[in-house]
Protein backbone atom coordinates (compact mmCIF):
# COMPACT_ATOMS: atom_id res chain seq x y z
CA UNK A 1 0.00 0.00 0.00
CA UNK A 2 1.57 3.12 -0.78
CA UNK A 3 0.48 6.40 0.83
CA UNK A 4 0.35 9.87 0.51
CA UNK A 5 -0.02 13.13 2.81
CA UNK A 6 -1.45 15.56 1.09
CA UNK A 7 -0.51 19.33 1.89
CA UNK A 8 -3.18 22.51 1.22
CA UNK A 9 -3.48 26.10 1.39
CA UNK A 10 -6.08 26.35 4.22
CA UNK A 11 -5.53 26.95 8.11
CA UNK A 12 -3.05 24.50 10.22
CA UNK A 13 -4.69 24.20 13.75
CA UNK A 14 -2.70 21.26 14.89
CA UNK A 15 0.56 20.75 16.45
CA UNK A 16 3.91 20.26 14.94
CA UNK A 17 3.96 16.84 16.35
CA UNK A 18 0.98 15.95 15.02
CA UNK A 19 2.28 16.66 11.43
CA UNK A 20 5.46 15.55 11.58
CA UNK A 21 3.94 12.08 12.91
CA UNK A 22 1.87 11.62 9.97
CA UNK A 23 4.51 12.65 7.86
CA UNK A 24 7.09 10.26 9.14
CA UNK A 25 3.98 7.36 8.09
CA UNK A 26 3.62 9.13 4.39
CA UNK A 27 5.43 7.51 1.33
CA UNK A 28 4.77 10.33 -0.81
CA UNK A 29 4.91 14.00 0.75
CA UNK A 30 2.87 15.97 -1.64
CA UNK A 31 1.95 20.07 -1.18
CA UNK A 32 -0.44 21.56 -3.28
CA UNK A 33 -0.07 25.44 -3.81
CA UNK A 34 0.46 27.16 -0.24
CA UNK A 35 0.49 24.08 1.08
CA UNK A 36 4.33 24.08 0.55
CA UNK A 37 4.72 26.84 3.19
CA UNK A 38 3.59 24.87 6.19
CA UNK A 39 5.83 22.23 5.02
CA UNK A 40 8.67 24.57 4.91
CA UNK A 41 7.82 25.70 8.87
CA UNK A 42 7.79 21.64 9.67
CA UNK A 43 11.28 21.86 7.46
CA UNK A 44 10.07 18.58 4.63
CA UNK A 45 10.32 19.74 1.74
CA UNK A 46 7.82 17.82 -0.48
CA UNK A 47 8.66 15.24 -3.36
CA UNK A 48 5.95 17.08 -5.45
CA UNK A 49 4.34 20.54 -5.40
CA UNK A 50 1.20 20.88 -7.88
CA UNK A 51 -0.64 24.11 -8.37
CA UNK A 52 -0.53 28.00 -10.49
CA UNK A 53 1.52 29.09 -7.46
CA UNK A 54 -1.06 32.15 -6.76
CA UNK A 55 -1.03 31.89 -3.29
CA UNK A 56 2.84 30.60 -2.73
CA UNK A 57 5.87 32.83 -1.82
CA UNK A 58 8.57 33.09 -4.03
CA UNK A 59 10.72 32.51 -1.61
CA UNK A 60 9.21 29.36 -0.94
CA UNK A 61 8.92 27.81 -4.33
CA UNK A 62 12.63 28.41 -4.17
CA UNK A 63 13.22 26.48 -1.69
CA UNK A 64 11.52 23.77 -2.73
CA UNK A 65 12.95 23.23 -6.13
CA UNK A 66 16.74 23.65 -5.13
CA UNK A 67 15.21 20.75 -2.50
CA UNK A 68 14.81 18.65 -5.58
CA UNK A 69 11.36 19.22 -5.43
CA UNK A 70 9.38 17.57 -8.76
CA UNK A 71 6.74 20.18 -9.91
CA UNK A 72 3.74 20.10 -11.56
CA UNK A 73 3.31 23.47 -12.77
CA UNK A 74 -0.74 24.67 -13.52
CA UNK A 75 -2.48 27.21 -15.54
CA UNK A 76 -4.31 29.64 -13.32
CA UNK A 77 -7.39 29.49 -15.72
CA UNK A 78 -8.66 26.03 -15.75
CA UNK A 79 -11.56 23.89 -14.89
CA UNK A 80 -10.47 21.60 -12.13
CA UNK A 81 -8.93 23.24 -8.54
CA UNK A 82 -5.28 22.37 -7.78
CA UNK A 83 -6.67 20.01 -5.68
CA UNK A 84 -8.25 17.58 -7.99
CA UNK A 85 -5.65 17.90 -10.46
CA UNK A 86 -3.39 16.28 -7.44
CA UNK A 87 -5.98 14.16 -5.92
CA UNK A 88 -5.86 12.56 -10.03
CA UNK A 89 -1.94 13.03 -10.12
CA UNK A 90 -1.50 10.90 -7.13
CA UNK A 91 -3.57 7.98 -8.14
CA UNK A 92 -1.91 8.16 -11.59
CA UNK A 93 1.04 7.36 -9.12
CA UNK A 94 -0.34 4.35 -7.64
CA UNK A 95 -1.10 5.71 -4.51
CA UNK A 96 -3.94 4.11 -2.63
CA UNK A 97 -4.25 6.17 0.78
CA UNK A 98 -3.94 9.43 1.34
CA UNK A 99 -4.14 11.89 4.31
CA UNK A 100 -5.36 15.30 3.49
CA UNK A 101 -4.36 18.18 5.84
CA UNK A 102 -4.65 21.90 5.75
CA UNK A 103 -8.46 21.73 4.15
CA UNK A 104 -10.49 23.44 6.72
CA UNK A 105 -9.94 27.40 7.47
CA UNK A 106 -9.85 30.29 5.09
CA UNK A 107 -11.88 29.55 2.37
CA UNK A 108 -14.99 27.75 3.46
CA UNK A 109 -15.66 27.37 -0.47
CA UNK A 110 -12.16 25.70 -1.32
CA UNK A 111 -12.75 23.54 1.77
CA UNK A 112 -16.37 22.64 -0.07
CA UNK A 113 -14.81 22.44 -3.25
CA UNK A 114 -11.85 20.17 -1.40
CA UNK A 115 -14.92 17.73 -0.36
CA UNK A 116 -16.12 17.32 -3.22
CA UNK A 117 -12.48 15.99 -5.00
CA UNK A 118 -12.48 13.45 -1.66
CA UNK A 119 -15.96 12.08 -2.95
CA UNK A 120 -14.87 11.89 -6.67
CA UNK A 121 -12.31 9.62 -5.62
CA UNK A 122 -13.49 7.74 -2.63
CA UNK A 123 -14.30 5.06 -5.05
CA UNK A 124 -10.87 4.48 -5.69
CA UNK A 125 -8.68 6.14 -2.96
CA UNK A 126 -8.92 5.75 0.57
CA UNK A 127 -8.88 9.47 1.12
CA UNK A 128 -9.24 11.36 4.36
CA UNK A 129 -8.78 15.09 5.83
CA UNK A 130 -7.06 14.59 9.17
CA UNK A 131 -6.23 16.89 12.08
CA UNK A 132 -5.11 16.24 15.48
CA UNK A 133 -9.28 16.74 16.79
CA UNK A 134 -10.66 15.76 13.43
CA UNK A 135 -11.28 13.38 10.51
CA UNK A 136 -13.32 14.17 8.08
CA UNK A 137 -14.15 11.52 5.19
CA UNK A 138 -16.80 9.72 3.29
CA UNK A 139 -18.53 6.19 3.84
CA UNK A 140 -20.05 4.04 1.12
CA UNK A 141 -21.56 0.50 2.10
CA UNK A 142 -19.79 -0.63 5.81
CA UNK A 143 -17.72 0.81 7.64
CA UNK A 144 -16.58 -0.60 11.18
CA UNK A 145 -14.27 2.03 13.56
CA UNK A 146 -12.24 1.34 16.92
CA UNK A 147 -13.02 4.51 18.55
CA UNK A 148 -13.42 6.34 22.41
CA UNK A 149 -16.88 6.25 24.40
CA UNK A 150 -17.64 10.12 24.36
CA UNK A 151 -16.52 10.62 20.48
CA UNK A 152 -18.92 13.50 18.75
CA UNK A 153 -19.49 12.07 15.50
CA UNK A 154 -21.80 14.25 12.34
CA UNK A 155 -23.18 12.44 9.42
CA UNK A 156 -24.45 14.39 6.22
CA UNK A 157 -25.97 12.65 3.03
CA UNK A 158 -23.56 13.46 -0.16
CA UNK A 159 -24.21 13.23 -3.59
CA UNK A 160 -27.05 12.31 -6.21
CA UNK A 161 -28.55 9.24 -4.04
CA UNK A 162 -30.36 9.64 -0.46
CA UNK A 163 -29.15 7.07 1.55
CA UNK A 164 -30.39 4.58 4.10
CA UNK A 165 -28.65 4.59 6.99
CA UNK A 166 -28.02 2.13 10.09
CA UNK A 167 -25.66 3.24 12.85
CA UNK A 168 -24.74 1.14 15.94
CA UNK A 169 -22.60 1.56 18.88
CA UNK A 170 -23.65 5.37 19.11
CA UNK A 171 -26.53 7.17 21.49
CA UNK A 172 -28.74 7.52 19.01
CA UNK A 173 -29.03 4.31 16.61
CA UNK A 174 -30.50 4.25 13.16
CA UNK A 175 -32.19 1.45 11.41
CA UNK A 176 -31.99 2.33 7.67
CA UNK A 177 -33.21 5.10 8.03
CA UNK A 178 -33.38 7.53 5.05
CA UNK A 179 -31.05 10.52 5.72
CA UNK A 180 -32.00 13.12 3.21
CA UNK A 181 -31.01 16.73 2.81
CA UNK A 182 -34.28 18.17 4.51
CA UNK A 183 -33.00 17.84 7.95
CA UNK A 184 -29.70 18.22 9.53
CA UNK A 185 -30.80 14.23 11.96
CA UNK A 186 -26.90 13.18 11.67
CA UNK A 187 -25.46 16.15 13.71
CA UNK A 188 -23.90 15.32 16.86
CA UNK A 189 -24.25 11.89 17.61
CA UNK A 190 -21.99 10.48 20.47
CA UNK A 191 -20.09 7.04 20.54
CA UNK A 192 -21.53 4.50 23.47
CA UNK A 193 -19.11 1.75 22.24
CA UNK A 194 -15.82 1.08 21.61
CA UNK A 195 -16.50 -0.19 18.35
CA UNK A 196 -19.27 1.29 15.85
CA UNK A 197 -20.68 0.89 13.02
CA UNK A 198 -21.92 2.73 9.95
CA UNK A 199 -23.97 1.14 6.87
CA UNK A 200 -25.25 3.13 4.16
CA UNK A 201 -27.18 2.12 1.15
CA UNK A 202 -27.72 3.79 -1.87
CA UNK A 203 -25.59 6.85 -1.38
CA UNK A 204 -22.72 7.93 0.41
CA UNK A 205 -22.26 9.81 3.63
CA UNK A 206 -20.00 12.93 4.60
CA UNK A 207 -18.99 12.37 8.58
CA UNK A 208 -16.89 14.65 10.73
CA UNK A 209 -15.45 12.42 13.62
CA UNK A 210 -14.34 14.84 16.59
CA UNK A 211 -11.85 12.81 18.52
CA UNK A 212 -12.53 12.57 22.49
CA UNK A 213 -8.90 12.74 23.88
CA UNK A 214 -8.34 15.98 22.39
CA UNK A 215 -11.32 18.12 23.82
Amino acid sequence: MKTAALFLGGSYPSSKEFYNGRLSKADLVVAVDSGAEMLRCLGVYPHLLVGDMDSLSRSSYEWCVEHGSETLLLSVEKDDTDTEIAIRELERRGVSEVEVFGATGKRPDHFIATIFSIYNACNRLKILISEENLQIGIIRGFSVFNVQIGETWSFFPFGDNIPSVTLSGFKYPLLDHMLDYSKPLGVSNVTVEKEITVFCKGGALLYFRWLKEFW
